[in-house]
């Protein structure tokens, strides 16, 4: 975590630029690839009650690519 805004999600399968531009695409979630396997999430705009539904579909958009 870095300062309580931001947290970096290590992908074991899928590729992060491909899951982030899918995400963008087809969930309206926007994130930062920082490597093939590292996506940056910010919560600075997210309430607290809307977090784990931030990382549900996250998982779901994960369970898309295979």
């Amino acid at each position: 975590f870095n300062s309580g805004y931001f947290m970096c999600i290590k992908l074991k399968k899928a590729n992060s630029e491909i899951l982030r531009k899918h995400l963008l695409k087809n969930y309206g979630i926007g994130c930062i690839a920082i490597s093939d396997t590292n996506l940056r999430i910010a919560f600075s705009c997210l309430e607290e009650s809307e977090i784990k539904d931030l990382f549900e579909q996250i998982y779901k958009a994960c369970k898309d690519l295979g």
